[in-house]
């Protein structure tokens, strides 16, 4: 047997080249013969994304994401400057269609006479009134439209058409909740107490809250 690398002569059963020392990769066989010996296959190697690929990503969504986010916290300071912290939490209510409370107040009721409480419904959702007669008589609550406001100017009580879910009469604790579209109403408090042998005024707290 020949090196393959300085061509000298080795003994058959020899691994090494006597001269180079290069491996001459022959095996025995069953019948005592050299055999070549094939090289192991290699693997090749595996494959790496590079760590500026990850870096390039988190750029790409920053420079995106962060001047949105600073629009967003300018828009709210803008909104907040020019129209009150209540009214900017409503109109970013109203744009994702979150809770919104509509009324939080005390409203004043003199004796024999009425008093309409409009409220704007941005969308449409499930409205829910808490009244309570704080001191003073008990009160006729109803909700209407904006158009039944000429009907209860002429005292034309038993034609005004009003939602039977938020009817109650001579209550001092008031609770009501139902279904309303987008749009305007009034929820309409009346005292038909003379304030002779009763309170001449009355204070009602009011307060109504809108949900998806």
């Amino acid at each position: 047997m020949f090196c393959s690398k300085c061509g000298v002569e080795t003994p058959d059963d020899s691994r090494f080249c006597r001269k180079c020392g290069r491996a001459l990769g022959v095996a025995v066989t069953s019948g005592g013969a050299a055999a070549a010996v094939a090289p192991a296959p290699v693997a090749p190697p595996a494959t790496l994304v590079p760590a500026t690929a990850s870096f390039k990503l988190g750029r790409f969504i920053g420079a995106r994401l962060v001047p949105f986010l600073v629009l967003v916290v300018l828009a709210w300071i803008y909104m907040q400057q020019n129209y009150g912290a209540k009214a900017t939490t409503q109109i970013i209510a109203t744009a994702v269609h979150a809770p919104i409370e509509l009324k939080n107040e005390v409203e004043n009721l003199t004796a024999a006479s009425w008093k309409g409480i409009a409220l704007n419904l941005p969308y449409s959702g499930t409205a829910t009134v808490n009244l309570d007669v704080v001191s003073g008589n008990p009160v006729d609550v109803f909700l209407i439209t904006p158009d039944q406001i000429d009907v209860i100017k002429k005292e034309q009580w038993s034609q005004v058409q009003v939602y039977p879910d938020f009817n109650a009469t001579k209550t001092k604790t008031y609770r009501r909740s139902g279904q309303l579209k987008q749009g305007a109403y009034f929820l309409i408090v009346r005292d038909t107490s003379l304030g002779i042998l009763s309170a001449s005024a009355s204070d009602v707290s009011v307060k109504m809250q809108l949900n998806p």
